[in-house]
């Protein structure tokens, strides 16, 4: 199932009715809490229509990178000849 962050962009505390939506959606499941933002396992579009009236909520999908190795490598020696 997709993962998405979820960012409260609103003043003040965010409103708790929005989690209880978000907690409300058919095989969701809210992974991280950390005040304002939520990171959320959910369909898409289930999770679009219980945030559609709110307007400080901002749903992006959740991005990964690989961390690159930068620890050094021996090398042969170039071949000569």
């Amino acid at each position: 199932m997709p993962r998405f962050v979820v960012r409260y962009r609103g003043r003040g505390e965010r409103p708790q009715d929005t989690l209880i939506k978000v907690q409300g959606i058919e095989g969701a499941s809210v992974l991280e809490d950390s005040g304002r933002m939520l990171l959320v396992e959910a369909p898409e579009y289930a999770l679009r229509n219980a945030l559609v009236p709110e307007t400080d909520w901002v749903i992006s999908p959740e991005v990964r990178y690989a961390i690159p190795d930068t620890r050094k490598k021996v090398q042969a020696p170039p071949k000569s000849g």
